[in-house]
């Protein structure tokens, strides 16, 4: 007689889990083994909204139109003037001829030439230089300031030899005037951080600066464990001073000699001075650990989950900017994945972009471009937020989009899961398939604590079912694509576990 071996499975009860929460964004301050697959712990260049992954931030050239009806645009050709950019402001002016206000990107090369191009103008390829005498400085400037006074409305670098002065129909150099390395223009007074050995704050009433007189100015100096003045900023009704580790807030009364000052703030880091920008209603600005938000009297800690990505990095070199709601900020980061994105896999001085929106704090994250310079283009005819690039791209103008590109390169695009035990602690579990909608191809790689599979993903308007069969205990995902557009909707697991 002969018998049969039998062979008994385990029981398993099919079951599924929907990535429900993309559109919560970066999750970073939770333990592994807390967290379920739909959280993220890792996100770039892809945008978060209605339950699905998107095409994420991108830039391209900077076209500027040719006038205020005109629909032709027209990039920029520097026809071998320029070699290397300093950096790039919007000059805002009154045009007496015109009528009107007129607009010009003013650009500062590698001789500390200044150059203009006309916004709204016919343009031919031709930049044209102002001097302002500028060609015998011996830095960049360390601060640029728009100021109107005596009519004239005008655009001023301070530089570490004396003041250049670029007015409407006058320009010149003065020798005199200090090196400002912030400024600013409250209620009819000047008020500037001068680039000396204490960095005293400086205010005077006497707005035309080429005729700098000590026995006009007022110095106020600080001494505390705040360090040194960094940011003068004119915000609401007052004047505030940032400083390397705290905020005050200057108030003047009538006569030069008559002020007082608050102290509202004290960070436990050092703030950096590049980071500190207005927008509306709150001034944000970034520490060694992390992004702030200040309402004028208190100050509050904000996009917390970034906080990993900053920590004891050194961001003086980061740099800012708000345009329609929004802060811009450039840094660099450390992602902490092993990979190199981008700018990444060479030299750079910052390698991410950050879009925060002021009002919810939602963000968007753009990884591998090396931005030098923002520049908002505010008009009411275009409001665009330009680029001055590092490296490479270095004579190329950018203008932030959401196109998923660098320039004419698409952007590497991630989004990973924490690892996840599915909801079943300690049981064996079999990854199915994923069923899911993909407009563009992507891959989704599954990683187990007994194997890993990367499935290439068609894209299409239709839902697919995607076979994974795969096995383990603890499993984590992770969406990537290089094509420029992306949009995943709504992925779901469908998986079994061992009884």
């Amino acid at each position: 007689m002969s018998f049969r071996t039998i062979k008994h499975y385990k029981k398993s009860k099919e079951r599924n889990i929907v990535f429900s929460i993309f559109s919560n964004g970066l999750v970073s301050d939770k333990d592994e083994q807390m967290t379920n697959p739909a959280e993220c712990k890792s996100v770039y260049n892809l945008s978060l909204s209605g339950g699905a992954l998107k095409t994420g931030l991108g830039f391209r050239e900077l076209k500027i139109p040719a006038s205020e009806s005109d629909t032709v645009m027209h990039g920029l050709v520097f026809v071998n003037t320029i070699t290397s950019l300093h950096g790039m402001w919007l000059n805002r002016f009154w045009s007496r001829t015109r009528g009107k206000f007129s607009f010009q990107l003013m650009f500062l090369d590698q001789l500390y030439r200044v150059w203009v191009v006309p916004i709204f103008d016919a343009y031919n390829g031709q930049m044209w230089s102002r001097e302002g005498n500028m060609s015998n400085i011996s830095a960049p400037p360390s601060n640029v300031l728009n100021i109107c006074t005596e009519s004239e409305d005008s655009f001023i670098f301070f530089t570490p030899e004396g003041m250049s002065w670029l007015g409407t129909s006058s320009e010149g150099f003065y020798q005199n005037v200090p090196q400002f390395i912030s400024s600013a223009v409250h209620y009819g007074k000047f008020f500037g951080i001068e680039n000396s050995t204490h960095q005293p704050l400086v205010y005077t009433s006497n707005l035309n600066l080429k005729e700098w007189s000590s026995e006009d100015r007022v110095n106020i100096e600080f001494v505390d464990d705040r360090g040194a003045s960094i940011k003068v900023v004119a915000f609401n009704d007052y004047v505030y001073i940032f400083r390397e580790r705290g905020i005050t807030r200057i108030s003047i009364y009538s006569s030069k000699d008559d002020f007082s000052y608050t102290h509202l703030y004290t960070s436990s880091s050092r703030i950096f001075e590049k980071s500190i920008c207005v927008c509306g209603d709150k001034v944000l600005f970034m520490t060694r650990d992390g992004l702030y938000a200040f309402n004028g009297n208190s100050v509050k800690k904000i996009c917390e989950n970034f906080d990993k990505y900053f920590l004891a990095l050194n961001n003086k070199n980061c740099e800012s900017a708000c345009l329609n709601g929004k802060y811009y900020f450039a840094s660099k980061c450390n992602f902490g994945d092993g990979n190199q994105v981008g700018c990444e896999s060479g030299t750079y001085t910052n390698n991410v972009v950050f879009e925060v929106d002021v009002s919810t704090f939602d963000v968007n994250v753009i990884r591998g471009v090396d931005v030098k310079m923002f520049t908002p283009i505010d008009t009411s005819y275009m409001s665009v937020l330009a680029v001055v690039f590092n490296n490479a791209n270095a004579l190329t103008i950018g203008q932030l989009d959401h196109s998923g590109k660098i320039l004419t390169q698409s952007t590497a695009k991630s989004w990973e899961s924490f690892v996840s035990d599915l909801g079943f602690q300690g049981k064996r579990k079999r990854v199915k398939e994923i069923v899911l909608t993909t407009l563009y191809p992507c891959q989704l790689t599954i990683k187990s604590d007994e194997e890993t599979k990367t499935l290439s993903i068609l894209g299409g308007e239709n839902e697919q079912h995607i076979p994974a069969n795969l096995f383990g205990r603890n499993f984590s995902f992770k969406f990537s694509t290089t094509e420029a557009n992306c949009e995943i909707r709504k992925p779901m697991i469908v998986f079994d576990v061992e009884d």
